[in-house]
Order: structure tokens, then sequence, then C-alpha cells
């Protein structure tokens, strides 16, 4: 049997990705469909622990930040051995204290269906629900459409659609049928366990870490899941001469525990999930191909150091949601040609940064390298792994009229805690939660006739007592500054030359 239904959006994979994307269309109202080939939501799935501030954002934005801080473990300690004798204990929280400018600091720690769970019922909100067990078989597009066929069973369907994004993962089905290539190489050399089980006689405060001079932090890591009552496990393993390690079982866990850590009293038991794993480093050359494009791990695979690969992806997700409800609406075309232009150049730096990230942590050492991503300090690539340095400075969509900010078109839009006229408290996070843009007029006149006022452009007086959202910005004097729905700064200028803002702001808020 074959149908045909419409959308104006196909999304491919519903993973954290395609989720957070989806949310994002959902919110500006764009209809749209998430497919997914699994006949049953992930239940067990150790990918995809590290949240990174900047996610953290991005799921604030979203409105999902509460749960996803109600499940999650936040700046957990860790706690590091040679043998059974603790050589170190090391408190991220003392690092990553929050700031008026970043309410969200430290790595948070949760099982990536955990993730999913709460993505999928902020969705729901919106009346969207996930298309389990239906696979992207082909499609075919043109100037207007793009036409898909997918697989459900036995019933073959054909959706229309004015974009298709492929969210699908690194064997990303969407990726091969537009024939974009996936350029790099995997480390057939290193091979890890993974295995979520019980274990009884260990501290739930912290991660547990041996290191050796073979394999560095990849020794053995026990970590804890509070959310599902269990912990991760992550072994390092060498393939024998005919390419072959072991099958990761319950026993063959007990015995690398007993090798590598040899700690009494403690005991591994009730295998729930397991898997062998390797690093993969590739990514795209080109993220779109006419009305199709590529996001998350189906545009960049790179190693786990860092925790990278679901944040990189969520906010390719963010960047580019944003763009094509604009497009939707009637923006030109060409803005969707910016999310290459910026996300890009992001995935290539992770990609450098986690492979140097990742020869220091998988060696003799390596626990001082984990210790500082989980404090965010700067990583042995010069890398921020929390995300809040990415910036697209000099981009299509940066404009700097003067220099009358300290902050930059492209950078981040700091948080900073404010008032509002009525004298209520309010952050400039939730001013900018939602789909539109958001003009900040830094004066202490009231706002000057003249102002742009459209329908996605939020203007709302608010006082900044303490200063906070000055320093943030970097004014001194007069100033405006225009904040993207993705929460990055897209325009910034004195507010002297009103009639030049102006202009701008009607150009890039169609």
């Amino acid at each position: 049997m074959r149908t045909s239904r419409s959308t104006e959006v196909l999304i491919v994979g519903a993973g954290p990705v395609g989720l957070a994307l989806a949310v994002t269309l959902a919110r500006s109202g764009v209809n749209c469909r998430v497919i997914e080939r699994d006949p049953r939501f992930r239940e067990h799935s150790l990918r995809a622990r590290g949240i990174n501030p900047r996610t953290l954002e991005v799921f604030d934005d979203l409105g999902i930040v509460d749960e996803i801080y109600a499940r999650g473990e936040l700046n957990l300690k860790i706690r590091s051995y040679q043998g059974p004798r603790i050589v170190s204990e090391v408190d991220p929280a003392a690092a990553n204290s929050p700031t008026p400018d970043r309410p969200h600091l430290g790595m948070m720690m949760l099982a990536q269906h955990h993730t999913e769970a709460v993505l999928r019922g902020r969705l729901a909100d919106y009346g969207v629900k996930v298309e389990l067990d239906t696979a992207l078989v082909d499609y075919t597009q043109d100037a207007d459409q793009v036409t898909a066929t997918v697989q459900h069973g036995e019933h073959s369907e054909q959706i229309t659609a004015r974009y298709l994004i492929g969210c699908d993962g690194g064997r990303s089905t969407v990726r091969k049928l537009t024939g974009i290539p996936f350029l790099g190489e995997t480390w057939d050399e290193e091979r890890y366990l993974m295995a979520a089980v019980q274990i009884d006689g260990l501290d739930l405060d912290y991660l547990h870490l041996w290191e050796d001079a073979e394999f560095g932090v990849g020794a053995l890591a026990l970590i804890p899941l509070r959310s599902d009552g269990n912990w991760a496990v992550n072994a390092a393993v060498r393939p024998d001469r005919h390419g072959e390690v072991p099958e990761p079982t319950l026993p063959v866990f007990r015995r690398l525990f007993a090798e590598r850590a040899g700690l009494p009293g403690v005991e591994l038991r009730d295998l729930v999930w397991s898997t062998v794993w390797r690093p993969t480093v590739r990514m795209v050359e080109r993220y779109r191909s006419g009305r199709v494009f590529l996001a998350g791990d189906a545009a960049h695979c790179h190693s786990a150091a860092g925790g990278q690969g679901m944040n990189t992806g969520i906010q390719d997700a963010h960047n580019l949601g944003w763009k094509l409800a604009a497009v939707l609406r009637g923006a030109p075309d060409a803005l969707l040609d910016s999310y290459q232009a910026e996300r890009l150049p992001v995935a290539r730096a992770v990609l450098d940064a986690t492979t140097v990230q990742h020869r220091a942590l998988f060696k003799e050492g390596g626990a001082n390298a984990l210790a500082d991503q989980f404090r965010n300090r700067t990583s042995a690539a010069g890398s921020d792994f929390s995300g809040l340095s990415i910036a697209y400075r000099g981009g299509p969509l940066s404009r700097d009229l003067d220099g009358s900010t300290g902050i930059r078109a492209g950078d981040r839009a700091p948080d900073a805690p404010c008032r509002t006229a009525n004298g209520h408290p309010v952050r400039l996070f939730d001013l900018f939660r939602g789909a539109h843009f958001t003009l900040l007029h830094f004066s202490d006149r009231p706002p000057l006739p003249g102002l742009p006022s459209l329908p996605l452009l939020r203007q709302e007086t608010v006082h900044d007592p303490a200063g906070h959202a000055r320093r943030a910005y970097g004014i001194t004097g007069d100033a405006m500054v225009l904040v993207r729905p993705d929460g990055y700064v897209a325009l910034t200028g004195g507010a002297a030359d009103l009639g030049r803002f102006s202009d701008c702001v009607h150009e890039l808020v169609r």
C-alpha cells in the first residue's frame, strides 16, 4: 500500500539532535514530522552522557532545563586510583560556580535516553509525536520540494516536504542517499567496552577512575547514573592478532575490574546493556544539498573525549531550526546557507580539539586532563569544551556598526539578572526564550522613537540596577544589541545612528 502525505519539514532520526530540531521548529509553528527507524525508544544508552554548559543554555531556551537538572548529575566529583589506593579527588563545583552572565556551569552527566525522553515530552506539548519503526528508503527533490519514500512494516509511504533533515547518526541514510562524502578515518586499533551494570560497595557521589601507562584514563571508569539506579562502566581493550576483542559480558567486566582496580568489597552484577565502541573521526565537506541538510553525527563524528558529540549536534539543530522557520515564513532561501557557513568551522574545530584531547586522556596522566574538562578549563588543544566561547564573528549574519559595545556580533549573548518596569525580577534569558529576535537598548533615557516594530522582534523595557547586563555586554554609553532566536548577537551599534541600525534590523528580522 502506498499513500502520500505532506509536511513542511521531515526530520529523519529521533535522537537528541532530531528531537531538539523538531522542538525548535514546532515552537515556531512549523509543521514537521520526525521518523525513527528503530521500533522502540531507547531504554539504555551510555553514549552522549555529558551535557555541556552551552547545551544547557539551549535547553533553557527550549524550556526543559529544569527537568534535565532534576534527572542529571552536575559537577560530579572525580576520584582517581592506582589499584585499590586513592591518589586524588577533584570537586569540579569549586571551579563552576554560576555567574550572572553564565548561569549554567559544569558538565551535566545524564544518559542519552533520559535526554531524549525529556525532549520527546516537550515535543509532545506541541502535538508532535515520533513515528517509530519508520525508515527512509529513498528521496528525490526538485526546486520546490523533497519527495521521500519511507517504509513502516509492510506499508510504504511517500512524504512530500519543503525540506528534509538528516539527523540519523554516523551511518546516516540521508547522507548516503545525498552522496556527500564522509571524510576521515576509524581508529581500528582502539576498542572500548561499555556497559550499564549494578555495582555494590562504591560511593555514588564520585566518578571512579583508574588509569595506567597503556590506556590512560581508558583503563577503567565507573560512572554513577542515579536516574537509572546503575553505573556506566568503560574499559579500553586491545584487539588481538586476529582483530578480535573480548565480548562485553559481565564476566569480562568483572575480570577487568579485578585486574585493573582490585578494590575490595566492590561487586559488579546485573548487566543491563553493553556494547563495543571504537572512535571514528570523520566529517562532511558540506552540510547541504539543495533542500536536504545534515546535522549532528550525520555530518561529523569524532572521539568522545570532551563529551562534544551530542552537544555539537544539538547546537547544529538550534542554529538550523530558526533559519528554517524564517525561510518557511518568507525569508530568502539564502539565509539557510549561513547554517553551513557558521556550523562547519565549529565542527572542524571540535574534531581537531577532541582528537588532541583523546591523545591527552588516553595516556599516562590523563586524569588531570579529564579533571580540567569537568572544571571547564581550556583543553590540551586550547579548546573550550563548555561551548560558551563558540562564536560566529565575521559570519554572514554578524554586523557591528561601530565600536560602542564590548561584545561583538556573532558572540554568544550572555545572561544577566534585571528587573521589569514594575520591579519584578527577570533574566535576559527569560526575554530571549522563544522563536523571536530580541532588541536590547542600553540607555538611561526612554526608548527612542523610530525603533523597529516587527512581529518577530521582542522589545521590553527592563532595568539593570546592578549593572550586570552592561558589564556582560561591555556597554559604557548608549548602545543597542540585536539578539538572534538562537541566543547569538546579530547586530551591535550606538544609539546615535538609529536610522542605520533600524535599517539593519529590518534586513535581518524578515
